[in-house]
């Protein structure tokens, strides 16, 4: 989980903010406060394989990062997939969700939807 969170938000200027080897990773975009967190456990958790059916996979949690642009949603995805995510929404404009809302979605190796979204509204709640 580690090497893909890593490889996956390089696009989106995340960096290391703490690392404690087998326990925690906090990221955060360049000149930002942290704002994600992965947790390990304490090294007794089951692994699971990063490859076959993503269905039966235990990960059920969708995550969205904001993008600076659609260039770098595409960015993102392309990172994403080559840290060995599987594909579950090519880079794309997304009217079902509003307009213009721009995003791509992977799997993460637990199956967890994750998610880079450039969305703009001219208008705020």
């Amino acid at each position: 989980m580690r090497s893909f969170y890593l490889a996956a938000l390089a696009p989106l200027n995340y960096v290391t903010y703490f690392d404690q080897a087998n326990f925690m990773l906090g990221l955060k975009p360049v000149g930002e406060f942290p704002d994600f967190w992965l947790h390990v456990g304490n090294g007794e958790q089951t692994v699971f394989p990063a490859h076959g059916d993503v269905s039966v996979r235990p990960g059920r949690t969708h995550v969205a990062f904001d993008a600076e642009s659609p260039d770098v949603v595409d960015k993102w995805y392309a990172a994403a997939i080559k840290a060995g995510g599987v594909c579950n929404g090519k880079p794309g404009l997304r009217s079902e969700f509003s307009d213009p809302y721009y995003a791509a979605f992977v799997l993460d190796p637990l199956g967890n939807n994750i998610e880079a979204v450039h969305y703009k509204p001219e208008k705020s709640w």
